[in-house]
């Protein structure tokens, strides 16, 4: 392949989507760092060229001798994947489209579109179209009565940007003045999205909803050190189940279809689920005590027993109580 050629390619790589824009400047750069040693004035020849044929935009010049004038992608522009997308890559993209529909914002959808667009396009056409009636034989039932809050998008976007490139951002969260705040993990649980992060200078780790951040801006200087975080570790300690508490052993009578549902999808890879004489299921297993948890029984609390510990199930039953109390 030609340098040139090379170079073309190069550039389209790292040429972003709006509302995100890159500068000439920049991309010479990268160019640079790549081997291509070429001037601002070819790339920007570069550009003007490729423009004509990929649907390439720019924002306003900006510093002398336009040095700083962005470029990206139009925002309603197909995406142009290297190698084509195949038709299993389609299909697969399609249904975890349709999977992510329930529960992402719409924002962060938008960023998938795109690539939406050309699994359809291909779908559409591949084999004489073969795989066209697809779209009517394949859904994704929502597991949750919850739309997702939406989170704007210049928040998610400049979330997004100083968690990648580990730099600290400022915000104000919950409506509250404007702090400053140290990213490191993004978590998605059901249809909302957290940030893992530490405000200031504090120590402790805090889980954030993003649709709570408003006015976020990026700043240059990084994210504190924090080596010792891990995130699978920290999940590990069960603090997305929220108020986690202890591990408890846990012991169930299940009615005959929950228990078998439990042998599908069960509460813990120690479980132990034994039939009875009369249907029923007899459940133990070692658990964290966790809001999810008691939520879980609360929704199945006439299909099962709890048999221990005897908090857990005093719990229940004045939980219940209570129920019946506001409901009378």
């Amino acid at each position: 392949m030609a340098d040139s050629s090379l170079r073309l390619l190069l550039l389209l790589r790292e040429i972003p989507r709006e509302p995100q824009f890159v500068s000439s400047q920049t991309l010479l750069e990268r160019l640079i760092d790549g081997g291509h040693e070429v001037s601002l004035r070819t790339v920007q020849r570069d550009l003007q060229a490729l423009s004509a044929y990929f649907p390439l935009i720019q924002n306003t010049p900006q510093g002398r001798g336009k040095t700083g004038l962005g470029w990206a992608f139009a925002a309603n522009s197909q995406s142009i994947s290297f190698p084509v997308m195949g038709s299993a890559a389609a299909l697969t993209l399609m249904l975890a489209h349709q999977h992510l529909q329930n529960l992402l914002p719409v924002e962060v959808l938008n960023h998938l579109a795109p690539f939406i667009q050309e699994a359809q396009n291909l779908l559409a056409t591949q084999d004489n179209g073969q795989y066209r009636d697809w779209f009517d034989k394949v859904r994704i039932a929502p597991n949750t009565v919850l739309l997702p809050p939406q989170v704007e998008v210049e928040t998610l976007t400049a979330i997004y940007q100083a968690l990648l490139e580990n730099r600290q951002f400022s915000a104000t969260y919950k409506e509250q003045p404007e702090r400053i705040i140290h990213p490191y993990g993004l978590v998605q649980q059901g249809s909302v999205l957290y940030l893992i992060c530490r405000f200031y200078e504090y120590d402790d780790v805090r889980i954030t909803a993003l649709q709570r951040f408003e006015q976020v801006k990026v700043l240059d200087e990084p994210v504190r050190e924090f080596t010792e975080f891990n995130i699978d570790d920290y999940l590990e300690l069960g603090v997305m189940h929220w108020s986690p508490g202890e591990p408890m052993q846990l012991e169930l009578r299940l009615q005959r279809w929950l228990g078998k549902h439990l042998d599908e999808s069960p509460l813990s890879y120690q479980q132990q689920l034994h039939k009875q004489d009369d249907g029923s299921y007899l459940l133990k297993t070692s658990v964290l005590d966790s809001r999810q948890l008691r939520r879980w029984l609360l929704s199945h609390c006439t299909d099962l027993v709890i048999l221990k510990p005897l908090s857990l199930k005093n719990w229940l039953s004045q939980e219940l109580k209570n129920a019946l109390h506001r409901h009378s």
